[in-house]
């Protein structure tokens, strides 16, 4: 190998690579890093002792490569007088009063929004979902092997309160990750343990896995993959405690009320805004209300069937971002009625798909076939797409004694989209003979202790490659076991075991085929549709790109850097 190091790419996954972002349910799953200052990463590719480098152009089919080419991205225009410095903006989301605040997990939206702001991760993604390191803390990575990374930060990087970032940080970011008390990300544990990590040197660590894994490196790019410094913790009312290297800093922050973060002067990258305040609204009308009366400038996640209001406007612009984001009706696999696989394969022709994207969507997205990662080259595209069948629905619930069936389906206020999707499925499923009761809960409510708990629920997710995200949600293991897959007696866990390890793709993919095909004949999850992400803002906020992304707003204009104010 030269001087220069070099990311191998696992075989069949190629150059070209799927955003790990965690949705609303999500912090960090698997870690990755990668180098450089650039804003999109040109990166030679070694491959380990018997395996082949590839640099595959778009539309491999290997897991992990996108499926499509992205689509162009639509630039703010930047007036002659260029880019103005200062201001404050303020930001509305939906909250509660069980908001947290945690450099590395979060839970709903408004916790999203505030992890962005004040963390960076380890690598990320460019608009063609190439891995990239302008908006992370990693310089480079060298893939040694499957079961072995090297990592190494820039250099000169600061926490808020002056510390620069280093190898320990970085070290002390894994092991939160995996502390058992803490509860992140229990999956990760099966990958590395306290003894995987070795101090280069002041800013380069060597990870040696427990045992291989082809995914590792993707989900280090994961929003949540951040670097903390070492003796971080939670949030607990001190505003000082909450040091990041983000291009703001926390000021304050009253759960279910507002955060104010302040401009770090001595951020290591570029930023315009005096000021961010991230605002709690109890509901969506009221935060779409805010936006038109003029009480904040951007709305997050606005409602879809108010979009059109937003685009009518002359003093608002709706900003709306496609990628593989899916929302699901979730069916606990271990639980009555849903332990019955008719059930679960009846529930799933209920749904009338076309209707799900006109009806929950205003339009704004496109009709799944309940299956997640589908920008992943994996994704199973020859499987019959399912389309609602009332009969063949009704004779299932027959022969599982379960035509009469009457269950509740429950959904948080605070994720647009949820709400009309629960009762719309409720409508949809009398023409079966059952009766669903849709109950939508405030979002304190619902992602609290009883979140993935619930027999018949509802929840989103951005999009990963496939075996990340059966790491993230559909492993025992898993951060989020939703539907509590896989059930008893199947092989799955073993399926996944051999395919996180396995180099070679036509292998890899035979395994990954078959897990797909369980989860699509027997899984926990209604995919009626993947949506759009779609925000208001004031014509006069300027930095945000409508471009494929993973989270709102233009991924918060990258901790909001991006942002500024023509006023």
């Amino acid at each position: 190998m030269t001087d220069q190091r070099k990311l191998w790419v696992p075989p069949t996954l190629g150059r070209r690579q799927l955003i790990v972002g965690a949705g609303a349910v999500g912090a960090a799953g698997l870690l990755a890093a990668c180098g450089g200052d650039d804003d999109t990463a040109s990166v030679n590719t070694t491959a380990p002792s018997g395996t082949t480098a590839a640099t595959e152009p778009p539309g491999t089919t290997a897991p992990g490569a996108p499926a499509t080419t992205a689509p162009g991205v639509t630039e703010t225009t930047v007036p002659a007088g260029g880019i103005k410095s200062g201001g404050t903006l303020r930001v509305g989301v939906v909250g509660s009063t069980n908001d947290l605040m945690d450099a590395q997990y979060i839970v709903a939206r408004a916790d999203q929004a505030r992890l962005i702001t004040g963390w960076e991760p380890i690598s990320n993604y460019d608009d063609n979902f190439n891995i990239a390191y302008n908006n992370s803390l990693a310089e480079e990575i060298e893939a040694v092997a499957p079961d072995q990374y090297v990592v190494r930060l820039k250099q000169g990087v600061e926490f808020h309160n002056g510390k620069t970032v280093g190898a320990d940080d970085l070290i002390y970011s894994f092991n939160r990750l995996i502390d058992p008390e803490l509860g992140i990300a229990p999956n990760l544990t099966q990958f590395i343990d306290a003894n995987s990590f070795t101090k280069l040197d002041d800013r380069t660590v060597q990870i040696d896995l427990l045992k291989p894994s082809v995914a590792f490196l993707y989900g280090m790019a994961d929003y949540g993959a951040t670097i903390v410094p070492v003796d971080y913790a939670r949030f607990a009312g001190d505003p000082a405690t909450q040091i990041g290297t983000g291009a703001f800093k926390l000021k304050s922050f009253t759960p279910g009320s507002e955060s104010v973060h302040t401009r770090f002067e001595n951020y290591w990258g570029e930023s315009y805004l005096d000021e961010v305040q991230i605002i709690d609204f109890a509901d969506q009308s009221a935060l779409v209300n805010a936006l038109s009366s003029g009480d904040i400038d951007v709305a997050i996640d606005v409602p879809y069937a108010q979009a059109g209001s937003i685009e009518s406007s002359g003093e608002l612009t709706l900003l709306e971002s496609q990628a593989g984001n899916w929302q699901t009706i979730t069916m606990r696999v271990d639980m009555a009625p849903f332990d019955d696989v008719r059930v679960r394969q009846a529930m799933r022709l209920i749904s009338n798909r076309e209707e799900m994207v006109q009806r929950v969507l205003s339009g704004h997205g496109r009709v799944g076939n309940d299956m997640y990662g589908v920008l992943d080259g994996s994704y199973p595209k020859d499987f019959p797409q399912r389309e609602q069948d009332i009969e063949a629905a009704k004779a299932l619930l027959k022969d599982a004694g379960q035509e009469n069936l009457e269950i509740e389906l429950f959904a948080p206020d605070d994720t647009a989209g949820l709400p009309e999707y629960a009762t719309a499925f409720a409508e949809q499923a009398k023409a079966a003979g059952i009766n669903v009761t849709a109950t939508v809960l405030d979002g304190g409510t619902y992602w609290g202790d009883q979140y993935t708990q619930r027999v018949f629920a509802t929840s989103y997710w951005s999009t990963r490659p496939y075996l990340n995200q059966v790491g993230a949600g559909s492993l025992p293991t898993a951060t989020y076991p939703e539907t509590h897959w896989p059930p008893a007696g199947s092989n799955f866990v073993e399926l996944y075991d051999q395919a996180i390890a396995e180099v070679d793709t036509d292998k890899r993919n035979e395994l990954i085929r078959e897990m797909q095909r369980q989860e699509y004949e027997e899984g926990g999850n209604i995919i009626s549709y993947f949506q759009n992400l779609i925000d208001g803002h004031a014509t006069y906020v300027k930095g945000a790109v409508a471009r494929p992304n993973l989270i709102n707003f233009d991924h918060f204009g990258r901790g909001w850097k991006n942002i500024w104010l023509d006023l």
